[in-house]
Order: C-alpha cells, then sequence, then structure tokens
C-alpha cells in the first residue's frame, strides 16, 4: 500500500502569500463568509443590505445564493489588486451590521 504524500501546511501570510499568488496566473487572495437565514424575508432584506453597501462603498464582491441552504455567500476581493485590501474589510465590517428581524 502505497502512503499517502506528505502536505506541507506551513501558514503562508502576508508578502510571502502576496508573492506566490502573483505568481500563480488567474489566482487571487480573497475573504469569504456564507451568511444564513432563517426566513426567506431577512435573505430580502440581507440583499437589499448587500445593494446599500455596494452603492456606498462602490465595491463589488462575488455574490451566491444557495437557496438549498438558506444562505448567502459574499466574497471579497479587490481584482485590480489581486488580494484583500482594506477597502475589503471595510466592505465586510459593514455587511456584518446586518440583523435579522
Amino acid at each position: 500500500m502505497m502512503a499517502a504524500p506528505v502536505e506541507d501546511k506551513t501558514p503562508v501570510s502576508g508578502g510571502d502569500l502576496q508573492a506566490a499568488v502573483q505568481e500563480l496566473d488567474g489566482w487571487v487572495i480573497s475573504i469569504t463568509k456564507r451568511f444564513r437565514f432563517e426566513k426567506w424575508s431577512d435573505i430580502t432584506r440581507f440583499m437589499q443590505h448587500l445593494a446599500e453597501t455596494i452603492a456606498a462603498t462602490n465595491h463589488h464582491p462575488d455574490v451566491i445564493l444557495d437557496t438549498g441552504s438558506k444562505s448567502v455567500i459574499v466574497i471579497v476581493t479587490t481584482h485590480s489588486e489581486r488580494t484583500v485590501t482594506r477597502a475589503d474589510l471595510e466592505f465586510a465590517r459593514r455587511l456584518n451590521e446586518f440583523k435579522p428581524e
């Protein structure tokens, strides 16, 4: 029986992470959150909050609506920089202000 390959699980952060991603064609660094809801009305309200946050910040995340789990997945990155910037963190902070009814 063949042994499983050993994975290098050394954390990569900061400048090392940025440099590594710059060498990987088409890849970017991002932050992701799944917002889960119990009621469809809360999803509707969240989507309105999301739209208002986009308008207020002029920042445009990728969004996935998962109807099966009643959740919205938001992926935030600054595409022009291929990494997470302070604008992304501010956007995430504003989204976290949403409170379901």
